[in-house]
């Protein structure tokens, strides 16, 4: 394991030295380790034990996107110290690449069902019918659930078809405008037990769809949105659903549904500064955490604190000031927060934890709703 370590920085901010260090930083993978050319997309879950989870894309031959005609793996690696040391990583998925047939998965994304004591890994596949006409070619969607906290899975589910609605164009062609994927990262679990998740029309907007059942069956909530990419799902403290999704112009898309879905409320967020590149918000306790690039460009990886469901943000607490790019985060059991994200390059993908009390100390002046 390779470490180096992390300072908190906060925009100048005189409540956080430039000296002070919160964590070493664990390296969980590294371009070129197992024959890999590139690991890239995180995904990061605490298991209901505790354990936590780690997911990613493992991309043989270059850092081409599931569209690239290329093998892609899913790996995992676990710890049960909170990410002080690490399992060798192992594959959740793993290609078929002959003359036969080429299958890849990517975009791997989590969730945990806290009540079923379950992990379930999202992720999108697809199989290469014709390698000269790549836009022919249709993204699937498949999970896999884990009762174990992530030490063996079950094999892959197909849930396209259960998780599809007539706004779009499900099952179609990328040229006939169906580019659609799950979000990688995380989804989440709502208070009355609801697993949701987001996927992704590109160009289009957003869309939830989750299970009810506690994964035995999967659909699509309400109805899509417009004006979103890459995006995340999360409750608040009223029940009503925000979706927070990368978009253009320098900032974050904002979608509220007080529904299920069915109707949405959009506003853009121009104050969480963002370079259109993935990013993570969830629920800690009554408050909101978001970790993004905040950043004209992929660097500049930061936390950010809301205590009036995302209204007005803290000054941020800076992860990585050098290149990063995607990221993902899980409450520990003590309370900390763990992060993952793409360092520098899409070089490594890497681990830190940020300690509860530096995530209280942003909440300094912030204002506060009670609902």
């Amino acid at each position: 394991m390779r470490k180096t370590t992390l300072f908190v920085l906060a925009a100048g901010f005189a409540a956080f030295a430039a000296s002070a260090e919160v964590s070493p930083v664990e390296t969980l993978w590294r371009n070129g380790d197992d024959g890999i050319k590139v690991y890239r997309i995180p995904a990061l879950c605490a298991a209901p034990n505790g354990d936590l989870v780690a997911a990613c894309d493992a991309r043989r031959d270059n850092g081409g996107d599931l569209n690239c005609f290329q093998p892609i793996n899913i790996s995992i690696r676990r710890s049960q110290d909170g990410g002080k040391t690490w399992t060798k990583a192992e594959n959740s998925w793993t290609w078929t690449w002959n003359d036969k047939e080429k299958w890849s998965g990517s975009d791997p994304s989590f969730i945990v069902d806290a009540e079923a004591k379950k992990i379930f890994l999202f992720y999108n596949v697809w199989k290469w019918e014709d390698t000269a006409k790549w836009d022919n070619n249709v993204y699937r969607f498949y999970v896999q659930e884990s009762a174990d906290n992530g030490k063996t899975w079950s094999k892959p589910r197909d849930i396209s078809k259960d998780i599809a609605f007539p706004e779009w164009p499900f099952g179609k062609a990328r040229n006939a405008g169906g580019f659609i994927f799950i979000s990688s990262g995380s989804g989440a679990q709502m208070k009355d037990g609801t697993l949701l998740h987001t996927i992704v029309h590109v160009n289009d907007g957003n869309a939830l769809f989750g299970s009810d059942d506690h994964g035995k069956t999967w659909k699509a909530f309400g109805k899509p949105v417009k004006n979103g990419d890459e995006c995340k799902v999360v409750e608040l403290r009223d029940g009503s659903w925000m979706i927070n999704s990368r978009w253009r112009g320098g900032g974050r898309q904002i979608h509220v549904s007080r529904d299920r879905g069915a109707t949405w409320e959009s506003r853009y967020d121009s104050s969480l500064t963002d370079p259109q590149c993935n990013a993570q918000i969830m629920r800690y306790g009554k408050l909101l955490l978001f970790t993004n690039c905040n950043s004209t460009g992929r660097n500049n990886l930061c936390l950010k604190v809301s205590r009036n469901n995302g209204d007005t943000w803290s000054e941020p607490l800076v992860i990585c000031p050098a290149g990063a790019a995607y990221s993902d985060m899980a409450k520990l059991p003590n309370g900390d927060i763990g992060v993952l994200y793409e360092g520098a390059g899409y070089s490594t993908i890497n681990f830190v934890t940020v300690p509860r009390a530096d995530v209280k100390a942003l909440l300094k002046g912030m204002p506060f709703t009670e609902e």
